[in-house]
C-alpha cells in the first residue's frame, strides 16, 4: 500500500467512523422522536464529528509541501464557487416552485464538485506521479530542449 495512503488511513480513520456512527444514530433519533426540538438536536448530533473531521484534514494539510497545499487551496476554491452556484441555483428554482429539490442533494453537489476540482487541478499541475512514494524518483521529466 503507498505509504501516504496509509498515513490518511491512519489519521482519519477514526474521526470518519465517528461521523459515520453520528449519522445513523441522528437518522435513527430523528425517526423515533415526536419532539421537533429533539429532532434539531438529533440533526445536530453529527456537527462534532464533522468539525474533527475537518481539523484533521486541516492538520494533514499543514503537513504538507507549498504545491500540494496549492493544489489543495485551487481545488477546495474551484469546488466552493462550483458547488455554491449550483446549490444557489437549485435553491431559487425550488422556490419558484419549478422543480421540489430535496436538500441532501447540496451534499453531493459539494462532493461532486470537490471531486472533479481535485482532479482537475492535479492533471493541471501533473501531481499524479509526485506522490512521495519509490516510483518518485523514477518519473520521467518534460524537459525542453533549445531549439
Amino acid at each position: 500500500m503507498n505509504p501516504i495512503l496509509r498515513r490518511y488511513i491512519a489519521d482519519t480513520w477514526m474521526p470518519t467512523l465517528a461521523y459515520f456512527a453520528c449519522v445513523i444514530a441522528a437518522a435513527v433519533l430523528s425517526e423515533r422522536t415526536g419532539s421537533a426540538t429533539l429532532r434539531v438536536l438529533a440533526g445536530m448530533l453529527p456537527l462534532p464529528a464533522l468539525a474533527w473531521m475537518a481539523w484533521v484534514e486541516l492538520k494533514r494539510l499543514r503537513r504538507r509541501d507549498e504545491l500540494r497545499q496549492r493544489i489543495e487551496l485551487e481545488a477546495m476554491t474551484i469546488a466552493f464557487a462550483i458547488s455554491f452556484g449550483i446549490v444557489a441555483a437549485l435553491t431559487f428554482i425550488g422556490l419558484y416552485g419549478r422543480i421540489e429539490l430535496p436538500l441532501h442533494l447540496a451534499a453531493l453537489v459539494m462532493a461532486a464538485s470537490w471531486i472533479g476540482a481535485q482532479l482537475w487541478v492535479r492533471a493541471r499541475y501533473h501531481y499524479w506521479w509526485r506522490q512521495e512514494g519509490e516510483d518518485a524518483a523514477e518519473e520521467p521529466r518534460n524537459e525542453v530542449t533549445p531549439p
